[in-house]
């Protein structure tokens, strides 16, 4: 839904107000008829596609590319150019598993927030184990980011660090606590994350 180049540079402008701290977490982008209306693409190969081409674009420019030429992406470098200004920040995207098209996006990136979908069960800590097995057969570095989200409780902190450390014992490299919901569950899950923030970090 961005324009990769000006995506490339407010992450690079993020990434050095941040000390270098900035990731850049992208994916398909939500459709659904309860959300606006704003005249996007529907077809999700046609996004994939774009997605595809914006993660190469913005790899290059902040590589130090000066020219990108995609189906349905051009960038061609000016007097102020983006490269001078960026250094490469690690990019995270979104991708299904076991689906290998949209696995081989991950392979682009540096890594992958994995959107399970399990036969008639949760997803688990095996789920991770296998993604990392796909990932190596198929060329991932072995220091690629898996990042699973979830709650763990703030009122109990055994139990939090035993749902954490299972996770990390698969492969996962960061846990992103998440409180999901509607708008008219805003105030509920406010509350909740501020209890899990003064509860600490789920560890062992």
């Amino acid at each position: 839904f961005r324009r990769p180049w000006k995506l490339a540079s407010q992450v690079a402008t993020l990434d050095q107000l941040s000390g270098g701290r900035a990731i850049l977490a992208v994916g398909l982008g939500a459709m659904d008829e309860q959300l606006p209306d704003t005249g996007e693409e529907p077809d999700l190969r046609v996004r994939a596609a774009r997605l595809d081409e914006g993660i190469d674009l913005i790899q290059t420019v902040w590589g130090g590319g000066d020219r990108y030429d995609g189906d349905h992406y051009h960038y061609r470098s000016g007097r102020f150019g983006l490269a001078e200004m960026a250094q490469p920040v690690p990019i995270w995207v979104a991708a299904r598993w076991p689906r290998p098209k949209s696995l081989r996006r991950a392979l682009r990136c540096q890594g992958v927030l994995p959107e399970f979908v399990p036969e008639g069960r949760e997803q688990g800590p095996d789920d991770v184990r296998a993604l990392r097995a796909w990932l190596a057969e198929h060329g991932a570095p072995a220091g690629m980011d898996v990042v699973i989200d979830g709650e763990t409780p703030a009122d109990d902190p055994a139990a939090a660090a035993a749902q954490v450390k299972a996770w990390a014992d698969a492969g996962t490299s960061w846990w992103v606590e998440s409180r999901w919901g509607m708008p008219d569950t805003q105030d509920a899950r406010v509350q909740a994350m501020t209890e899990r923030l003064a509860a600490g970090p789920p560890r062992g």
